[in-house]
């Protein structure tokens, strides 16, 4: 790890009050800042995550800044840990209403998300979330102020079971160890379902046996890595995530699981696994991905290198985990709303994010105006060693439209198929 990541990270850690950037003091302030809470994990087992994201937010916050702002009013983040839990994000979602700011970045993951959304009309606030996967965010518990900049359970993991199957077709039979939670079954039921529809379109008889149960505030998977060794399974999906997806995938190769599965598909934890890993990192990895630097799929959208400039200069780390690009996105997001909106009121941008279409690093991005689900570019990756600096990267990428793969939007229903 470089000096300046490492300093960055420590940074992050301590985060907890208003983070100006350097751009600001070239942005004339009119009627003060813009505020923006951002909640994210800057301690415990997801804190390597929450300064990933927290770098995607300030870039974009450096951007806008260094043309003006927003309004032709400088950004300022406020930042609060979460601490990677559902009481953490509700605490931090009241303390910053309580100061004044209504327009915020959180949710990061599911229980989170799960957590703020429903307080959000109580705080007379709205928020945009980078990642969290659960359905009933966007359909039975869909809530106006709440805004998912990410893909949903089903674009995801049906997105790479089917991929999966189509490209590795030796599996006759699959292994999911999921969180012990709603996002959890929602990620084995709708990866299963991915699964067998390839496999119809080919013809072909695919089993994904029953799942495996875990929690994600743990640190010995040894039970559940036993369950996996024993399955009659030549696949693994992989839904734990950041830290205890790397610990389960580090305790498994002691006991050969990374050669027992001829292909291992992950949530979307990625660069962060190879960076841990580095050459043990399994030889068929295969992950969810929001953003691919440096491929010829990356290089194709215009935002993709400054995003990467950008970060790499605010933490010296030339291998960006693909997650920058979500919060990155829904900075973005809320600047373009603001813009639009002409204000920062809450309804206002509210109006103003439904049905809005802009650019990111990863191509043009719609928010669908009926349950506020975003839409736009996603990418299965190859992630692992290789004999470039620094021994590890993103090897392949696959890109696939997620509206192409979506569900209708039904909010206040839950999703039927």
């Amino acid at each position: 790890m470089s000096m300046k990541r490492r300093q960055f990270l420590q940074s992050t850690a301590a985060a907890a009050g208003v983070l100006g950037l350097p751009a600001l003091r070239s942005v004339r302030a009119q009627g003060g800042p813009v505020r923006i809470g951002v909640m994210l994990p800057m301690s415990g087992i997801g804190a390597e995550a929450g300064a990933a994201w927290l770098a995607g937010a300030k870039v974009a916050t450096e951007q806008w800044n260094a043309k003006g702002g927003v309004l032709q009013r400088p950004v300022e983040l406020v930042v609060r840990d979460d601490k990677f839990t559902s009481a953490g994000a509700v605490a931090a979602a009241r303390e910053l209403a309580g100061s004044g700011v209504n327009l915020l970045i959180g949710g990061s993951q599911s229980p989170m998300a799960l957590a703020t959304a429903p307080i959000l009309p109580e705080l007379k606030a709205m928020m945009v979330a980078p990642c969290p996967t659960v359905m009933s965010l966007t359909h039975e518990n869909f809530q106006r102020n709440f805004f998912r900049l990410s893909w949903n359970a089903y674009i995801a993991f049906a997105g790479i079971g089917n991929m999966l199957t189509d490209r590795f077709k030796e599996v006759e039979t699959w292994s999911c160890i999921v969180p012990d939670s709603e996002n959890g079954r929602d990620m084995a039921r709708f990866f299963t379902i991915g699964v067998q529809r390839a496999a119809a379109r080919a013809g072909r008889q695919v089993k994904v046996l029953d799942p495996v149960f875990a929690s994600l505030n743990k640190s010995d998977y040894k039970v559940e890595i036993n369950s996996l060794m024993n399955a009659p399974s030549q696949g693994l999906f992989v839904g734990l995530t950041a830290a205890p997806c790397i610990s389960l995938l580090q305790q498994g190769r002691s006991v050969g699981m990374d050669k027992k599965f001829k292909v291992i598909g992950d949530a979307g934890t990625e660069l962060m696994i190879a960076k841990a890993m580095q050459k043990s990192t399994p030889a068929n990895l295969w992950s969810i991905s929001y953003w691919v630097p440096g491929t010829e799929a990356g290089k194709r959208n215009p935002l993709s290198t400054p995003l990467y400039d950008g970060y790499v200069k605010l933490t010296g780390d030339k291998n960006p985990p693909s997650i920058v690009q979500s919060s990155h996105r829904c900075a973005l997001g809320l600047f373009n709303a603001i813009q639009k909106a002409g204000s920062t009121d809450t309804d206002a941008v509210i109006a103003a994010l439904e049905g809005l279409t802009f650019d990111t690093a990863v191509g043009s991005y719609h928010v669908r105006k009926e349950d506020h689900q975003g839409l736009g570019t996603a990418y299965i990756a190859m992630v692992g060693a290789r004999e470039a600096d620094p021994g590890y990267g993103i090897v392949d990428a696959i890109a696939y439209n997620e509206a192409d793969v979506a569900e209708p939007p039904s909010p206040g229903k839950a999703i039927s198929m």
